[in-house]
Protein backbone atom coordinates (compact mmCIF):
# COMPACT_ATOMS: atom_id res chain seq x y z
CA UNK A 1 0.00 0.00 0.00
CA UNK A 2 2.57 2.34 0.86
CA UNK A 3 5.55 3.93 -1.68
CA UNK A 4 8.41 3.75 0.04
CA UNK A 5 11.19 5.85 -0.08
CA UNK A 6 13.49 4.36 -3.42
CA UNK A 7 15.99 1.83 -2.38
CA UNK A 8 18.45 3.93 -3.87
CA UNK A 9 18.21 6.62 -2.05
CA UNK A 10 21.22 5.17 0.47
CA UNK A 11 23.27 3.83 -2.26
CA UNK A 12 25.82 6.16 -3.48
CA UNK A 13 26.53 4.04 -7.01
CA UNK A 14 23.16 3.43 -8.20
CA UNK A 15 19.81 3.92 -10.04
CA UNK A 16 20.02 7.84 -8.27
CA UNK A 17 23.21 8.36 -10.45
CA UNK A 18 21.08 8.56 -13.42
CA UNK A 19 19.25 11.39 -11.71
CA UNK A 20 22.41 13.67 -10.69
CA UNK A 21 21.26 16.29 -13.94
CA UNK A 22 17.71 16.81 -11.90
CA UNK A 23 19.27 17.23 -8.83
CA UNK A 24 21.42 19.62 -10.55
CA UNK A 25 18.43 21.95 -11.45
CA UNK A 26 17.03 21.07 -8.05
CA UNK A 27 19.96 22.75 -6.74
CA UNK A 28 20.37 25.54 -8.57
CA UNK A 29 16.36 26.20 -7.90
CA UNK A 30 17.09 26.42 -4.43
CA UNK A 31 19.67 28.87 -5.06
CA UNK A 32 17.56 31.32 -6.85
CA UNK A 33 14.82 30.95 -4.25
CA UNK A 34 17.18 31.83 -1.30
CA UNK A 35 18.92 35.08 -3.61
CA UNK A 36 15.37 36.45 -4.74
CA UNK A 37 13.70 36.15 -1.56
CA UNK A 38 13.71 38.83 1.04
CA UNK A 39 12.72 37.29 4.39
CA UNK A 40 10.32 39.11 6.84
CA UNK A 41 11.78 39.41 9.95
CA UNK A 42 9.29 38.68 12.57
CA UNK A 43 8.80 40.60 16.36
CA UNK A 44 8.32 37.82 18.24
CA UNK A 45 10.89 34.99 18.52
CA UNK A 46 11.28 32.67 15.45
CA UNK A 47 12.51 29.25 16.28
CA UNK A 48 12.43 26.78 13.30
CA UNK A 49 12.86 22.71 13.56
CA UNK A 50 13.22 21.59 10.32
CA UNK A 51 15.38 18.90 8.08
CA UNK A 52 17.69 18.89 5.12
CA UNK A 53 16.69 15.18 4.53
CA UNK A 54 13.10 14.19 3.04
CA UNK A 55 10.73 12.02 5.22
CA UNK A 56 9.93 11.65 9.04
CA UNK A 57 12.80 12.45 11.54
CA UNK A 58 11.14 12.68 14.42
CA UNK A 59 10.69 16.57 13.76
CA UNK A 60 7.08 17.05 14.84
CA UNK A 61 7.14 15.40 18.22
CA UNK A 62 10.45 17.79 18.71
CA UNK A 63 7.74 20.93 17.88
CA UNK A 64 5.76 19.84 20.32
CA UNK A 65 8.70 19.84 23.10
CA UNK A 66 9.81 22.95 21.94
CA UNK A 67 6.11 24.96 21.91
CA UNK A 68 5.88 23.12 25.75
CA UNK A 69 8.97 24.14 26.96
CA UNK A 70 8.64 28.25 26.15
CA UNK A 71 4.53 27.37 27.35
CA UNK A 72 6.19 26.53 30.96
CA UNK A 73 8.07 29.95 30.81
CA UNK A 74 4.90 31.85 30.45
CA UNK A 75 5.69 32.78 26.92
CA UNK A 76 2.73 33.61 24.47
CA UNK A 77 3.59 30.42 21.72
CA UNK A 78 2.18 29.65 18.00
CA UNK A 79 2.83 27.08 15.52
CA UNK A 80 3.57 28.06 12.20
CA UNK A 81 3.40 25.51 9.28
CA UNK A 82 2.80 24.74 5.42
CA UNK A 83 0.43 22.39 5.98
CA UNK A 84 1.80 20.03 3.36
CA UNK A 85 -0.99 18.40 0.94
CA UNK A 86 -3.47 20.72 2.84
CA UNK A 87 -6.79 23.06 1.08
CA UNK A 88 -5.08 25.78 3.13
CA UNK A 89 -1.80 25.38 1.61
CA UNK A 90 -2.77 26.60 -1.78
CA UNK A 91 -4.09 29.42 -0.40
CA UNK A 92 -1.55 32.61 0.14
CA UNK A 93 -3.68 33.96 2.92
CA UNK A 94 -3.37 32.43 6.47
CA UNK A 95 -5.72 29.70 7.93
CA UNK A 96 -5.99 29.23 11.72
CA UNK A 97 -6.60 25.60 12.54
CA UNK A 98 -10.02 25.16 14.74
CA UNK A 99 -9.64 22.06 16.94
CA UNK A 100 -13.53 21.70 16.53
CA UNK A 101 -14.00 22.20 12.44
CA UNK A 102 -10.89 21.89 10.80
CA UNK A 103 -10.07 18.71 8.78
CA UNK A 104 -6.86 17.66 8.04
CA UNK A 105 -7.70 18.05 4.51
CA UNK A 106 -8.20 21.68 5.25
CA UNK A 107 -5.11 22.51 7.04
CA UNK A 108 -2.67 19.22 6.76
CA UNK A 109 -2.42 16.32 9.02
CA UNK A 110 0.65 17.65 11.25
CA UNK A 111 -0.75 21.20 12.12
CA UNK A 112 -3.85 19.23 13.09
CA UNK A 113 -2.33 17.21 15.38
CA UNK A 114 -0.63 19.53 17.37
CA UNK A 115 -3.42 22.00 17.88
CA UNK A 116 -5.10 19.25 19.16
CA UNK A 117 -2.17 18.12 21.22
CA UNK A 118 -2.42 21.46 22.86
CA UNK A 119 -6.57 21.76 23.05
CA UNK A 120 -6.89 24.78 20.61
CA UNK A 121 -4.88 26.93 23.36
CA UNK A 122 -1.87 27.38 21.35
CA UNK A 123 -2.52 29.04 17.78
CA UNK A 124 -1.45 27.09 14.84
CA UNK A 125 -0.95 29.06 11.62
CA UNK A 126 -1.04 27.43 7.95
CA UNK A 127 0.34 29.73 5.12
CA UNK A 128 2.55 28.74 1.91
CA UNK A 129 4.53 31.95 2.32
CA UNK A 130 5.71 32.17 6.12
CA UNK A 131 6.45 35.49 6.08
CA UNK A 132 2.51 36.88 5.53
CA UNK A 133 2.12 34.08 8.32
CA UNK A 134 4.25 35.84 10.77
CA UNK A 135 2.70 38.80 10.23
CA UNK A 136 -0.64 38.15 11.20
CA UNK A 137 1.09 36.29 14.44
CA UNK A 138 2.75 39.86 15.35
CA UNK A 139 -0.40 41.33 15.19
CA UNK A 140 -1.94 38.54 17.73
CA UNK A 141 1.37 39.86 20.39
CA UNK A 142 2.44 36.26 20.23
CA UNK A 143 5.95 36.68 22.15
CA UNK A 144 7.41 33.08 20.46
CA UNK A 145 6.77 31.30 16.95
CA UNK A 146 7.31 27.93 16.27
CA UNK A 147 8.15 27.15 12.28
CA UNK A 148 7.51 22.96 12.14
CA UNK A 149 10.00 22.58 9.27
CA UNK A 150 10.61 26.00 6.84
CA UNK A 151 14.26 25.75 6.76
CA UNK A 152 14.06 26.09 2.62
CA UNK A 153 11.43 28.45 2.98
CA UNK A 154 13.30 32.45 2.76
CA UNK A 155 9.95 34.24 3.15
CA UNK A 156 11.03 34.78 7.04
CA UNK A 157 14.27 35.21 8.80
CA UNK A 158 14.88 32.82 11.63
CA UNK A 159 16.33 34.03 15.18
CA UNK A 160 17.06 29.81 16.04
CA UNK A 161 17.32 27.02 13.67
CA UNK A 162 17.23 22.95 14.92
CA UNK A 163 18.28 20.68 12.44
CA UNK A 164 17.21 17.11 13.18
CA UNK A 165 18.75 14.10 11.48
CA UNK A 166 17.38 10.48 11.84
CA UNK A 167 20.67 8.70 13.54
CA UNK A 168 20.10 5.53 11.35
CA UNK A 169 19.73 6.99 8.01
CA UNK A 170 21.51 10.09 8.32
CA UNK A 171 21.65 11.95 4.75
CA UNK A 172 21.52 8.49 2.68
CA UNK A 173 23.79 8.96 -0.14
CA UNK A 174 24.16 12.45 0.12
CA UNK A 175 22.67 13.33 -2.47
CA UNK A 176 20.14 15.51 -3.45
CA UNK A 177 16.41 15.67 -4.84
CA UNK A 178 15.62 13.43 -6.89
CA UNK A 179 19.34 11.51 -7.25
CA UNK A 180 19.34 11.31 -2.82
CA UNK A 181 17.16 12.44 -0.06
CA UNK A 182 18.78 15.62 0.43
CA UNK A 183 16.79 18.91 0.15
CA UNK A 184 19.68 21.17 0.17
CA UNK A 185 23.29 19.75 0.72
CA UNK A 186 24.37 18.96 4.00
CA UNK A 187 27.04 22.25 3.87
CA UNK A 188 24.14 24.60 3.32
CA UNK A 189 21.72 23.19 5.85
CA UNK A 190 24.45 23.47 8.81
CA UNK A 191 25.62 26.93 7.85
CA UNK A 192 21.87 28.03 8.82
CA UNK A 193 21.94 25.46 11.83
CA UNK A 194 22.52 26.96 15.44
CA UNK A 195 21.66 22.83 17.30
CA UNK A 196 21.72 19.85 15.53
CA UNK A 197 19.37 17.13 16.87
CA UNK A 198 20.27 13.44 16.31
CA UNK A 199 16.66 11.29 17.30
CA UNK A 200 16.15 7.61 17.55
CA UNK A 201 19.59 6.76 17.97
CA UNK A 202 23.75 7.70 18.02
CA UNK A 203 25.72 7.76 15.04
CA UNK A 204 29.50 8.24 15.84
CA UNK A 205 30.63 8.42 12.22
CA UNK A 206 28.09 10.75 11.14
CA UNK A 207 28.30 12.68 14.16
CA UNK A 208 31.87 13.29 13.92
CA UNK A 209 31.26 14.74 10.51
CA UNK A 210 28.86 17.21 11.88
CA UNK A 211 31.08 18.36 14.70
CA UNK A 212 33.29 19.61 11.70
CA UNK A 213 30.86 22.81 11.45
CA UNK A 214 31.03 23.66 14.49
CA UNK A 215 27.72 23.07 16.10
CA UNK A 216 26.30 21.67 19.20
CA UNK A 217 25.25 18.09 18.83
CA UNK A 218 21.94 16.88 21.34
CA UNK A 219 20.51 13.79 21.39
CA UNK A 220 16.67 12.45 21.53
CA UNK A 221 14.45 9.41 21.98
CA UNK A 222 10.83 8.75 20.93
CA UNK A 223 8.89 7.58 23.86
CA UNK A 224 5.41 6.21 24.57
CA UNK A 225 3.24 8.39 26.75
CA UNK A 226 0.62 5.84 26.89
CA UNK A 227 2.25 2.53 27.13
CA UNK A 228 -0.20 1.10 29.79
CA UNK A 229 -2.73 0.71 26.99
CA UNK A 230 -0.98 -1.73 25.14
CA UNK A 231 1.35 -4.05 27.22
CA UNK A 232 0.13 -7.10 26.75
CA UNK A 233 -2.34 -6.88 24.08
CA UNK A 234 -2.40 -8.05 20.19
CA UNK A 235 -2.48 -5.25 17.99
CA UNK A 236 -3.18 -4.36 14.57
CA UNK A 237 -1.12 -1.50 13.58
CA UNK A 238 -1.66 1.40 10.66
CA UNK A 239 0.43 4.39 9.99
CA UNK A 240 1.01 6.75 6.73
CA UNK A 241 3.69 8.49 7.90
CA UNK A 242 7.67 8.57 6.36
CA UNK A 243 8.66 5.61 8.51
CA UNK A 244 6.52 3.51 9.90
CA UNK A 245 8.75 0.74 11.31
CA UNK A 246 9.67 3.62 13.68
CA UNK A 247 6.10 3.52 14.92
CA UNK A 248 6.12 -0.33 15.16
CA UNK A 249 9.11 -0.17 16.80
CA UNK A 250 7.65 1.87 19.49
CA UNK A 251 4.41 -0.23 19.83
CA UNK A 252 6.80 -3.11 20.40
CA UNK A 253 8.80 -1.43 23.27
CA UNK A 254 5.66 -0.85 24.90
CA UNK A 255 5.00 -4.14 24.96
CA UNK A 256 2.35 -4.85 22.28
CA UNK A 257 2.19 -8.32 20.49
CA UNK A 258 1.40 -7.16 17.10
CA UNK A 259 -0.05 -8.90 14.64
CA UNK A 260 -0.43 -7.22 11.38
CA UNK A 261 0.63 -3.99 10.10
CA UNK A 262 -0.49 -2.15 7.11
CA UNK A 263 1.54 0.95 5.58
CA UNK A 264 -0.15 3.89 3.60
CA UNK A 265 1.63 6.87 1.70
CA UNK A 266 2.94 9.48 4.13
CA UNK A 267 0.03 12.27 4.44
CA UNK A 268 -2.08 9.52 3.37
CA UNK A 269 -5.94 10.57 3.20
CA UNK A 270 -8.35 7.68 4.34
CA UNK A 271 -11.43 6.93 2.89
CA UNK A 272 -14.49 4.90 5.12
CA UNK A 273 -13.70 1.75 3.04
CA UNK A 274 -10.52 1.38 3.84
CA UNK A 275 -10.55 1.90 7.78
CA UNK A 276 -14.18 -0.73 7.77
CA UNK A 277 -11.05 -3.09 6.13
CA UNK A 278 -8.65 -2.33 8.90
CA UNK A 279 -11.52 -2.74 11.85
CA UNK A 280 -12.43 -6.26 10.11
CA UNK A 281 -8.78 -7.46 10.04
CA UNK A 282 -8.29 -6.13 13.88
CA UNK A 283 -11.66 -8.43 14.43
CA UNK A 284 -10.12 -11.04 12.78
CA UNK A 285 -7.38 -11.69 15.06
CA UNK A 286 -9.64 -10.50 18.23
CA UNK A 287 -6.76 -7.42 19.19
CA UNK A 288 -6.74 -3.95 18.82
CA UNK A 289 -6.76 -1.43 15.95
CA UNK A 290 -3.96 1.11 16.68
CA UNK A 291 -2.59 4.29 14.95
CA UNK A 292 -0.39 7.54 15.11
CA UNK A 293 -1.87 10.51 16.04
CA UNK A 294 -1.04 12.13 13.05
CA UNK A 295 -3.19 9.68 11.32
CA UNK A 296 -5.45 9.43 14.08
CA UNK A 297 -6.52 13.27 12.99
CA UNK A 298 -7.61 12.16 9.20
CA UNK A 299 -9.77 9.03 10.24
CA UNK A 300 -13.91 9.50 9.74
CA UNK A 301 -15.27 10.73 12.96
CA UNK A 302 -17.95 7.90 13.09
CA UNK A 303 -14.94 5.22 13.40
CA UNK A 304 -12.95 7.11 15.57
CA UNK A 305 -13.83 5.31 18.92
CA UNK A 306 -13.04 1.83 17.44
CA UNK A 307 -9.19 2.99 16.82
CA UNK A 308 -6.64 3.35 19.99
CA UNK A 309 -3.84 5.83 19.45
CA UNK A 310 -0.20 5.80 19.80
CA UNK A 311 1.10 8.88 21.94
CA UNK A 312 4.60 9.91 21.08
CA UNK A 313 6.70 12.13 22.96
CA UNK A 314 10.57 13.03 23.11
CA UNK A 315 13.30 12.84 25.71
CA UNK A 316 15.91 15.00 25.42
CA UNK A 317 19.41 14.12 26.45
CA UNK A 318 20.72 17.27 28.60
CA UNK A 319 17.83 19.47 28.04
CA UNK A 320 18.69 22.49 29.82
CA UNK A 321 21.50 22.72 27.54
CA UNK A 322 19.41 22.21 24.82
CA UNK A 323 16.89 25.20 25.51
CA UNK A 324 20.00 27.96 26.70
CA UNK A 325 20.68 27.20 23.20
CA UNK A 326 17.39 28.48 21.95
CA UNK A 327 17.42 31.43 24.06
Amino acid sequence: MKAQAPKYFNKKFGLGMLFLPLAGLYWFAGKMAKLFSVGYRAKATVVCVGNVVVGGVGKTPLVIEVVEHFLKLGKRVAVISRGYGSDSEKGEAPVFVDVKKSTADEVGDEPLMIAKRFRGKVPVCICRNRGVGLQCLDAMGVDVVVADDGLQNYTFKKDKVVIVFDGKDCIGNGWILPAGPLRETLTSGMKKADIVMMMRQANPTFEKRLWRYGKPVFHAKTVVQNTAEFAGKKVVAFAGIGKPEKFYKSLSEAGANIVGTYDFDDHHHYVETEILHLVDMAKKHKAMLVTTEKDFVKLPTRLADKISVLRIGVEIDNPDEFFDGLK
